[in-house]
């Protein structure tokens, strides 16, 4: 699943491989899968153009352009981007590829087809795609217990579903929502609000763990360069129902809250805690 270590991975590889390199058009095997411009034009106002810097905002990976155009791809859920040579192999779930000087091309693909691509200068793709709406980025420098607070402010809604709420923390997906919960012993169905300032200490550190372990483990899928991430290894809750919890041994619960698959250890993570209940050590 494509979440926030997965898309950074993709990200830093980009900015190692592709940064400086001038693009030599796309050929669209899925229409649908270009949001804008019509995907007749893409390849027209990409062709020449040379990548001046990539980064990611929430899970979106922005390829800035030379001429002010930004390239925004979007994996949803199981997309994929790969750098491969122009005679490779390509996989039958690509949608569109990204030709590159020196004979190499990037594939974007995904097997269920919901991965999407934009091309527009920067302020218009920012409005397009309401990037200001966003909420602040989990591992920027200026998240901070205070911001994780003020955030979480008034929202009644369970701390779940509040944490998969972009205007709130932008990026963070399902899995690292479940893993951060665990890691800072809350209950996913605790109301949001009702945190106190330790446990939102707990929390905020728990979900900068969880995605410093995943990007530091390459994520869950393949890279740029077609290496598998080994954070797949590294679950403590996430599709483990009925395991046992690496920290109690209380084998793990599951159901769906707010649409979602959502894990947790009953016993690690109680929906009514003790108000004397001592903190639980981040990890196992």
């Amino acid at each position: 699943m494509a979440e926030v270590p997965e898309v950074e991975t993709l990200v830093r590889d980009l900015q190692q491989a592709v940064v400086g390199r001038r693009l030599t058009g796309a050929e669209v095997l899925d229409p649908a899968a270009v949001r804008f411009p019509s995907h007749r034009e893409l390849s027209s106002r990409l062709e020449g153009r040379q990548v001046t810097a990539v980064r990611r905002r929430a899970k979106l990976m922005l390829l800035s352009l030379d001429d002010g155009q930004v390239l925004a791809l979007h994996l949803m859920l199981w997309g994929n981007l790969a750098l491969r040579p122009v005679s490779g192999t390509r996989p039958e779930a690509t949608l569109v590829v990204f030709g590159l000087e020196e004979g190499e091309e990037l594939i974007f693909s995904d097997t269920l087809g919901y991965a999407r691509a934009a091309l527009a200068p920067a302020d218009e793709l920012a409005e397009r795609l309401k990037l200001s709406e966003l909420g602040p980025e989990a591992l920027a420098d200026d998240f901070t217990p205070e911001l994780l607070a003020r955030q979480l402010r008034r929202r009644r809604g369970p701390i779940k579903t509040v944490l998969l709420n972009q205007r709130v923390l932008a990026g963070l997906g399902n899995r690292d929502a479940d893993e951060s919960l665990w890691s800072a012993g809350l209950h996913p169905r605790r109301a949001a609000a009702s945190l106190t300032p330790p446990e939102v200490g707990r929390l905020h550190e728990a979900i900068r763990e969880v995605l410093d372990e995943g990007i530091r483990l390459r994520g869950t899928q393949r890279d740029l360069f077609g290496v598998q991430g080994q954070a797949r290894h590294h679950r403590h809750v996430f599709g483990r129902t009925g395991e046992p919890c690496p920290r109690c041994g209380t084998p793990i619960h599951a159901s769906k809250l707010g649409g979602r698959n959502t894990h947790w250890c009953p016993r690690c993570q109680p929906e009514h805690p003790s108000t004397h209940a001592p903190a639980l050590p981040l990890g196992p």
